[in-house]
């Protein structure tokens, strides 16, 4: 993609591409705050972004909303490795200032489908990651999220509506890009809302789990690893530093490709690429004390393993996996349950999200808390505009016969 470079100051162009960006001390007189300076945009291909690797991570620790999964660790080892896993275009948003120039946001953009809505842009959705959200500087959040949606206004070519994927509704990021779009007259609508289990920090797990648990589920699961003991000695092993992480990694992806996933061939480990990704990634992670290995073992035989990474103050139960042999013993419970009261422990956690899909059968009972996830449409023309009526209605059209098609195909399965 050609390089496109536009000048805002607090959302306002006020040079055109390749002149000068004229940069003047003073305070934002909305906010109060220092004057964040020019606000420049950059598109780039996601083959270009190798050059930006301090940037971005610096920018990852200023977001306003932490999201592991696109933070460099895990989205360039992505867009490296995966198959398909290439976003087409970055929006880069710098700001100058008298001493330099600092990343304040950015937000991935996804290739356009094959039968995809014309006219509608697309936020990149990592693969195999739990959130969408774009990273955008806390201190000029504001500023970031109305540059990015000028921006897309002003270019012909844009389309008439945006998506960002798998943002918590009541997050900060999808709140401020909301405002930004309403204040603009533009309409702002949540696709495919859902809640899915996470776990709130400052919690008793004793507690915790003798109210989410009847006493007879209690029972059982205590008898199961009682049983389970019968086998040989049973531990918990976590793995923090980047070679234990390394060697668990391994028996997590042995113990998924066991089960079911490897029957279907869909197991992380039976695609070259994918599992390169996953090992590159907790490696890099690992490296910074971001990612963890929890592993139940029976004597030397491990039965059950997942794998935790966090950012900052939040942390995701991203994959668990368990040998199927064990599956009468409940080990995927077993393991989750000794992993609820480690993250517990942990006092300067205040959020671990399970990934889960809503109403999952397992975590949903143990974990009671709840965040609401959608995907954020933002129409780039006003609500009266036929363009964006148009598109959200062939949006909301091809996901209905998306959910029918895979609803038939499960009902066909064998």
């Amino acid at each position: 993609m050609e390089q496109n470079v536009v000048r805002f100051r607090f959302g306002a162009v006020i040079a055109p591409a390749g002149s000068p960006c004229p940069v003047a001390p003073g305070k934002d007189e909305k906010t109060g705050r220092d004057d964040v300076g020019c606000l420049v945009i950059e598109e780039r291909a996601g083959a270009r972004l190798g050059d930006i690797a301090d940037a971005w991570d610096d920018l990852a620790r200023r977001a306003l909303e932490r999201n592991v999964f696109v933070e460099r660790a895990f989205a360039l080892a992505a867009m490296q490795h995966i198959a398909g896993g290439q976003a087409t275009s970055a929006l880069l948003v710098w700001r100058e200032r008298g001493d330099g120039r600092q990343l304040a946001g950015l937000l991935l953009l996804a290739a356009r489908r094959r039968l995809d809505v014309p006219g509608l842009l697309r936020g990149w959705h990592v693969p195999l990651s739990g959130l969408g959200t774009p990273l955008i500087d806390a201190d000029s959040s504001e500023a970031v999220a109305a540059a990015i949606i000028d921006h897309l206004c002003r270019r012909s070519r844009a389309g008439a509506g945006l998506v960002l994927p798998m943002l918590a509704t009541k997050g900060p990021v999808a709140m401020t890009f909301a405002a930004a779009a309403r204040a603009r007259g533009l309409p702002v609508e949540a696709l495919d809302r859902h809640e899915r289990a996470v776990l709130d920090g400052g919690q008793d797990a004793e507690r915790l789990l003798q109210i989410n648990l009847s006493a007879k589920k209690l029972k059982d699961l205590r008898r199961q690893l009682r049983r389970l003991g019968d086998h040989g000695r049973v531990r918990i092993e976590e793995a923090r530093d980047p070679q234990s992480v390394r060697d668990a990694t391994e028996v997590f992806l042995g113990l998924e490709a066991s089960g079911w996933k490897g029957t279907r061939g869909t197991a992380l480990l039976q695609d070259r690429g994918t599992a390169t990704f996953v090992r590159t990634m907790t490696r890099l992670l690992a490296r910074e004390g971001r990612c963890h290995v929890e592993t139940l073992l029976v004597g030397e035989m491990p039965v059950a393993a997942a794998l935790v990474l966090q950012s900052a103050d939040q942390a995701w139960f991203w994959k668990i996996a368990y040998d199927e042999r064990f599956a009468r013993f409940s080990p995927g419970v077993q393991l989750t349950l000794a992993l609820t009261h480690r993250q517990l422990a942990e006092t300067t956690l205040t959020r671990t999200d399970s990934c889960a899909i809503a109403d999952h059968p397992m975590i949903d009972r143990l974990w009671s808390e709840r965040m609401a996830v959608a995907d954020l449409f933002i129409g780039l023309h006003r609500a009266d505009d036929v363009r964006t009526r148009m598109t959200l209605r062939f949006e909301l059209m091809r996901r209905w016969l998306h959910g029918a098609a895979k609803r038939t195909y499960h009902m066909l399965k064998p």
